[in-house]
């Protein structure tokens, strides 16, 4: 259960109420418990005592005998999301950037909520196509003009040092470059932008998983899962990348184990690899066929 949600469940049960009755309406993608504590911070929603119990009911519908909880979200971790090389991007890469900060909200939310995420160095052009985006949605993540703390975490695929469980969990201030490499590559892009902040180089840490980036997934959102599975959810650095995975991801390590296997991989190897990635046969095959070997062949 997220943070905020075991929060609400136990100020719930310090009232004696043991059940909460959602609207029928009511969408949630996770735990029901979470979903109602962001929504009650961001004002969508009230609870609400009738006679056969305590409800969740939208912020606008009457409500004869309101019930207050206190719900105090950490103030800790803040993740920031800097824009400050926005200007770089091409147009498509500039829309990728704001779907991909909408998912890192959502992704927020499923252990804390917006007040947890700040965008900054955020330029007009970005607030008016995040403005459309998000319109219709209610949203409490924080937006400024300047730059993320100078003695924050910053996480660069391309950092000299290596983040492990022990860094992501004491670290208060973590920085994920807003950049996109969707039709070209930025390299040294969030080396660039920790160098404007202010950041030295002993805080520009890249997540691996068993020694390589390759596989770790780059989308902000993903990210962001990453980080707070490991710190909220109890996961291993390890466990966490291989949940946040896409298929995609899956294929590219999928295909530098089986390069390094050589052109003929030992069956029994790629069934140890899809159980360690938790990947299915297509992403098995798919693999093998973009680096050219041969599952199961006989060797020359």
């Amino acid at each position: 259960m997220g943070v905020l949600g075991d929060m609400l469940r136990r100020e719930l049960e310090r009232m004696g109420v043991q059940r909460l009755a959602y609207p029928r309406r009511f969408k949630c993608r996770h735990q029901p418990e979470q979903c109602a504590a962001v929504g009650l911070l961001l004002g969508r929603y009230k609870l609400c005592k009738f006679p056969d119990g305590v409800a969740l009911v939208g912020s606008g519908l009457p409500c004869p005998e309101p019930v207050h909880v206190e719900l105090k979200p950490p103030e800790f971790p803040k993740i920031y999301i800097d824009l400050g090389l926005w200007g770089i991007h091409t147009d498509s890469e500039k829309n990728e950037l704001v779907e991909q900060i909408a998912a890192a909200i959502a992704s927020v939310r499923r252990e804390l909520w917006d007040g947890n995420l700040v965008l900054t160095r955020a330029p007009a052009e970005f607030l008016e196509r995040f403005g459309r985006a998000m319109r219709g949605m209610r949203h409490a993540v924080a937006i400024a003009s300047g730059p993320p703390p100078r003695d924050g975490l910053v996480l660069d695929p391309e950092g000299p040092c290596v983040a492990d469980e022990a860094l992501l969990r004491g670290a208060d201030e973590i920085v994920v470059g807003g950049v996109v490499d969707k039709e070209r590559i930025y390299k040294g892009a969030t080396a660039r932008i920790a160098a404007e902040i202010g950041v030295p180089d002993g805080r520009r840490c890249r997540i691996e998983l068993r020694g390589s980036t390759v596989g770790v997934p780059d989308r902000l959102n993903k990210i962001i899962e990453i980080v707070l599975a490991v710190r909220f959810a109890g996961l291993s650095l390890e466990e966490a990348v291989i949940a946040a995975q896409a298929r995609r991801d899956k294929v590219y390590r999928l295909m530098r184990e089986f390069q390094r296997a050589g052109r003929c991989v030992d069956p029994a190897l790629a069934d140890e690899l899809a159980r360690w990635l938790k990947a299915d046969r297509r992403a098995v095959e798919l693999a093998a066929a973009k680096a050219h070997v041969e599952i199961g062949c006989e060797p020359i």
